[in-house]
Formats: C-alpha cells, sequence, structure tokens
C-alpha cells in the first residue's frame, strides 16, 4: 500500500465526505424518524462496496429482555440499520465497524439544528460529531479505498444502526442475527483517541408516593417530593460505595476525577407551593464500571429505594460496560495506524456509554471505540466536527485495516 497515494487520495474525497455529512444533518433523525435516513445513505455508497442491505427492524425486537426503552403504542413501520459488505480478498483477519444514524433532539439554544453550516474548518449541527461525522468518515474510507482499487483481505462489515441514543436497539437486531468477527470498532468521538474501556448505564425511573394536603395541616400530610430527595440521597450513597470499589478494580480510573457520573435529570412533584404533594417522578442515569454488571446496579439501587415509600424501575437504557485490555492486539494495531496517520492517540477511558458493550460482551467480541470529534460537544447546542479530524480519521482507519486484515491491491483485476 503506498501511503502517499492513500493520502491524497483521502483529500481528493474529503470536500464529497464533507457535502454528504452536511446532507446526513438535515435529516432529523430522531427516533422514530430514521426510516428515510438510512435509504439515503444506502444509495450514496452502494456503488463503493460489494453489497448495501437494509435490515429491517421487526416489530417483535421490543419482546426481547435485552429491548430499551418501550414506548406505548410505537411501530418501526420500515425502520432499518443498513449492512455493508466488503468481500475478503484472501485469508485475512475479519472486523466490523459500527456507526449510528439517529440523533438526540436538538438542544435548548440550538437554532435550525438541522441546517449545517460550516466555520473555522468545522461543520456545525445536530449529529454533526455524534453521530453523522462518524458515518462521513466510514464514507470517506469506502470512496478512497474504492477509487485506490484496494480490497480487504479478511471480510469487512459496517452497520450503520438505529436507536443507539435510546439503548442500542438497531445494535440488539446485530446481535439477535448473528455476527463473528476478530476484531469491532465502534465509532464515536473519542478525539481521535483509542479508546477500550467504556462505562454502563443504567437509566431509572422512581415513583415516590406521599399524602396530598394543605401546608397548614403538616401532621396529616406528607410530600412526595420530599421522599424523593431522600431517595436521591440514597442513590448517591450506592453511588459512592461501587466507585470506591471499582477505583480498586480498575487501574484506568484510579485518578479519574469523575468517572462513574450521577445525574439526576429529571424531577416532577406537585402542582401548587402551598400543598404537599402525592407522587414525584424522579429520573437519572447511573454510570458505573467493572466488576459491576447492570444486574448488580439494578439490585443495589432497589435495596436503597426499597427503603422508603418508593418504586423503581429500569424500563429504559441498561447497558453494560465495554473492557478490551489496553495490550490486545486490536488496541495497539489501532494505535499504531493512528501513529502512521500523525495522530498522538493512547489508550484511553470513555466516560459515556455507547454500542460497544453489545459486541464485546453479548457477541464476545474485541471491541475498541475511536472518531474524531468531541463529546464535550456532543448533545451541545454548539454540536461540530473538525473536517480535518475527519480526514485523520479516515486514514487511520484504513492505515488500521491494512495492519489488521491487510489490503491487497486490483488494479489489474
Amino acid at each position: 500500500m503506498n501511503k502517499k497515494e492513500v493520502a491524497l487520495t483521502v483529500e481528493k474525497n474529503l470536500d464529497s465526505s464533507v457535502e454528504l455529512l452536511q446532507e446526513l444533518i438535515r435529516f432529523p433523525s430522531t427516533r422514530g424518524n430514521e426510516k428515510e435516513i438510512s435509504r439515503f445513505l444506502k444509495k450514496e455508497i452502494e456503488e463503493y462496496v460489494d453489497s448495501a442491505e437494509l435490515m429491517i427492524m421487526p416489530e417483535s425486537i421490543i419482546d426481547d429482555p435485552d429491548y430499551s426503552f418501550k414506548l406505548d403504542d410505537f411501530k418501526y413501520s420500515g425502520t432499518s440499520n443498513l449492512r455493508i459488505k466488503l468481500k475478503g480478498e484472501a485469508r485475512g483477519k475479519t472486523l466490523a465497524f459500527n456507526a449510528h444514524l439517529d440523533v438526540v433532539p436538538p438542544t435548548a439554544g440550538q437554532e435550525n439544528a438541522f441546517s449545517p453550516y460550516i466555520k473555522d474548518n468545522k461543520v456545525f449541527g445536530r449529529g454533526a460529531c455524534d453521530c453523522k461525522g462518524q458515518i462521513t468518515t466510514l464514507w470517506l474510507v469506502l470512496k478512497s479505498l474504492h477509487d485506490l482499487r484496494l480490497k480487504p483481505a479478511g471480510d469487512i462489515i459496517i452497520d450503520f444502526v438505529v436507536e443507539e441514543e435510546c439503548g442500542g436497539n438497531g445494535s440488539l437486531l446485530v446481535v439477535k442475527n448473528g455476527l463473528k468477527t476478530d476484531g469491532a470498532v465502534v465509532l464515536e468521538s473519542t478525539d481521535l483517541h483509542v479508546v477500550h474501556l467504556v462505562r454502563g448505564a443504567v437509566w431509572f425511573e422512581v415513583k415516590a408516593k406521599g399524602i396530598a394536603g394543605h401546608s397548614g395541616s403538616p401532621e396529616s400530610t406528607s410530600s412526595a417530593l420530599e421522599e424523593a430527595i431522600k431517595v436521591m440521597n440514597a442513590i448517591e450513597e450506592v453511588r459512592n460505595k461501587l466507585l470506591q470499589i471499582s477505583r480498586k478494580k480498575v487501574k484506568k480510573i484510579a485518578d479519574h476525577p469523575n468517572p462513574m457520573p450521577l445525574t439526576f435529570g429529571m424531577l416532577n412533584s406537585g402542582n401548587w407551593p402551598a400543598a404537599a404533594p402525592s407522587k414525584a417522578v424522579l429520573k437519572g442515569v447511573f454510570g458505573f464500571l467493572p466488576p459491576f454488571t447492570k444486574e448488580d446496579v439494578q439490585k443495589k439501587l432497589s435495596e436503597a429505594v426499597s427503603k422508603f415509600q418508593a418504586e423503581i424501575k429500569f424500563n429504559m437504557l441498561n447497558n453494560n460496560p465495554s473492557v478490551t485490555g489496553k495490550d490486545h492486539p486490536l488496541v495497539q494495531n489501532m494505535l499504531k495506524a493512528a501513529k502512521e496517520a500523525g495522530l498522538e492517540s493512547k489508550p484511553e477511558f470513555m466516560n459515556a456509554s455507547c454500542d460497544a458493550w453489545r459486541y464485546s460482551e453479548q457477541l464476545k467480541i474485541p471491541t475498541i471505540v475511536f472518531g474524531a470529534g468531541s463529546i464535550t460537544t456532543a448533545h451541545s447546542k454548539d454540536e461540530h466536527i473538525n473536517i480535518d479530524e475527519i480526514k485523520k480519521a479516515a486514514l487511520s482507519l484504513i492505515y488500521f485495516i491494512n495492519t489488521w486484515s491487510g489490503l491487497i491491491s486490483n488494479k489489474n483485476r
């Protein structure tokens, strides 16, 4: 493989990839609105690959025990993942890639979220880095390999999936259909570092109970809001205890200031300042790390909440951590490839949850996370991605495919 020729080809295709990114951002592909973007992407990518297939989300998937965040009366109605295949030319190692098509809704203050614009060599808009910039990176890889007439030695499968943001139901479909590869790369914004440890997350909903009544009769009333606050303190105690254990077990996070963030995101209660409410609803997310699993966390939280006039449910996102040793060949090969692309990447910890665990834990495939852009701007009103980072990420992935599987010239075929 001629690296100079590869770099020139990626550069030549960069403008087209930025145009594609802007087109992708224009799709408001929030949950339930992902049907059209997969069909658009199929048309934009199928000429450069061996096959591009829509994988329809079956309505029956909602009955899977690992399905996340059920909605009443929700129908998929043809919503689909997009699976891409490049057939291996020899017996090289196989590889899977994953990037998600869905985005979160616009953030407060984010005007015209689905009208992308370029400023200071950055593309702005909802999904710019999370995760449509990653989709664009893979398109740039595939287009450049096609132009260079390079084929992988081992099979490559790319799944562009739906519903990552609500818990990974698109990747659950990948799991249900079965997948065997020697390694996997989930594309998310990692500042171009190679992430080998991803924390887990359990989203919870607590319904606290009270006795409604006038503020002038405190002896006969009980505020559900006060009960919810007691529950919040109890959940915080659980988090502190588990964090102490994880700090001892996981060297990577020993000095991290907050590797297991606990977020209380919503608290709704009452309709009048001078009346005790009978109900309060608390929602949040509990971040966690090994040695704990989502089942461990759910049990600990259930035990803590049972001491109060409250009940807890885990009917939203529930992801386990994803762990691949930093000395694993997958990690080391990606680090080598990134260095060849001019990056100073290092093995990192990702303080957020993503679909990586579907591959590493459920499919037992060694998995890393890598991509352009920063998680600090994802989901923000200023979400953006640097165009140069897209180029560097694409170069890194091409070099990685060559290092991991091998790239074979078919110019004479």
